[in-house]
């Protein structure tokens, strides 16, 4: 029976870091477990391995207009990404990654290094003048982030409070009024963008969204809508997820001094840091949703068609039989990929971008306050558990000579 099924999404956490004991329990049960969601049952998919498989395999569909397609939300409401080529398959997904696939090639984003890199001085420069404490998100990750994707699409740095503010209701669907919070947001960022891409027409400039309209939108190639969703989906996707992993794996590397230690005594290792942070995190938490469009047999079980499945990358990350000591931050830990930017022909267009910001973010602030400390006990760091992406927005942080204690 369906009401008898284990509630899906699983968020009650013991410790931060690690996955929901209830999720680890239907782990150890199955590659796939089925699971209830708001919508009806659908397949968790737990396991490394089958969630590399079902995401490369073509019969599995992204398109949440077919017929059992899995989704998350409590609240009715209009998907975001409806209609975007998130939400395509095939060719037709095929063409915007070829679009898109330029604007995110490593020769370019590495060009971006240089001024990430200057952000990122900037930014520290303003928070050692203000001095200790300082909350680490809104400080740094945040404008980080917000620089780095508005350099590359084109957007003007100086509106960030404005989309940053409407970019916030995306990733809290279960809130209440959620489904108001977030078309209110989408029409307001919709008519902004719409003014930007009217300016770019006129004025086209050296960015992502200049060269779409060029290439793209006047020959015929899309229309408005499209590459308004598109840049719309982009400018959220790389805002969020990028400050908030700049954030919680700041506080991860804070609340494991040894790991701390041991990038700070060889930097060489902050690639591959970059790298377990994103498997360790898996801020990403409640999966990657798919439709069959006919049976797939993964091992001993059957997806049938019209069945749905979450991919788990928080699961699949925390695969025992992939990684040693999963449940473990090791910066010295090599091996398979992580799942934390999906797999197949949807990996993250934006992975190459994130991967930059990431890795300068981190190095110019181990480098530049090389005393870095939590601001307050570990325990007094609130993490969100319950929201797309996990993870802390309030890291009250310090650096410097500590006050001496007051004798008792």
């Amino acid at each position: 029976m369906a009401d008898q099924l284990p509630t899906y999404p699983i968020t009650d956490r013991t410790c931060p870091y690690d996955p929901p004991a209830g999720l680890l329990a239907l782990q150890e049960q199955a590659p796939l477990v089925r699971v209830q969601l708001p919508t009806g049952p659908a397949w968790l998919v737990t396991r490394y391995d089958a969630a590399r498989a079902l995401l490369d395999d073509p019969r599995m569909s992204s398109d949440m207009g077919r017929e059992g397609f899995p989704t998350l939300y409590r609240q009715k409401m209009r998907p975001v990404l409806k209609g975007s080529f998130m939400r395509m398959d095939g060719d037709q997904h095929a063409f915007y990654r070829t679009m898109l696939a330029g604007e995110f090639s490593v020769k370019r984003v590495q060009a971006m290094r240089p001024e990430i890199e200057q952000a990122c001085d900037q930014l520290l420069d303003e928070m050692i003048r203000q001095g200790p404490p300082a909350n680490l998100h809104q400080a740094y990750g945040v404008p980080v982030s917000s620089r780095s994707i508005c350099q590359l699409l084109g957007v003007p740095y100086e509106d960030a409070d404005f989309f940053t503010t409407h970019l916030e209701a995306l990733f809290d669907p279960h809130r209440a009024g959620a489904p108001e919070r977030i078309a209110e947001s989408k029409a307001a960022l919709s008519g902004y963008l719409d003014e930007l891409v009217s300016r770019k027409e006129k004025e086209p400039g050296d960015d992502m969204i200049s060269r779409l309209v060029a290439d793209y939108l006047i020959p015929g190639k899309v229309d408005r809508p499209e590459l308004l969703l598109t840049s719309y989906l982009l400018l959220a996707a790389g805002h969020e997820t990028t400050a908030s992993m700049i954030t919680t794996g700041t506080a991860a590397l804070l609340m494991h001094p040894g790991q701390l230690a041991a990038l700070r005594e060889e930097p060489h290792l902050l690639r591959g840091a970059v790298e377990e942070l994103l498997r360790y995190l898996s801020i990403f938490q409640f999966g990657i949703t798919r439709v069959a469009t006919e049976d797939v047999r993964v091992g001993d079980q059957t997806v049938a068609a019209g069945e749905g499945i979450i991919v788990s990358p928080l699961l699949g990350n925390r695969d025992q039989d992939v990684y040693d000591d999963p449940h473990t931050l090791d910066v010295r830990r090599r091996g398979r990929p992580h799942l934390s930017f999906g797999h197949g022909p949807h990996l993250c267009v934006g992975h190459t971008l994130a991967r930059i910001e990431l890795q300068t973010a981190f190095e110019r602030l181990l480098t530049r306050l090389p005393d870095l400390r939590l601001a307050v006990p570990e325990s007094e760091v609130p993490f969100r558990t319950e929201t797309l992406v996990f993870g802390t927005i309030d890291l009250p942080v310090a650096w410097g000579e500590q006050p001496a204690k007051t004798p008792a």
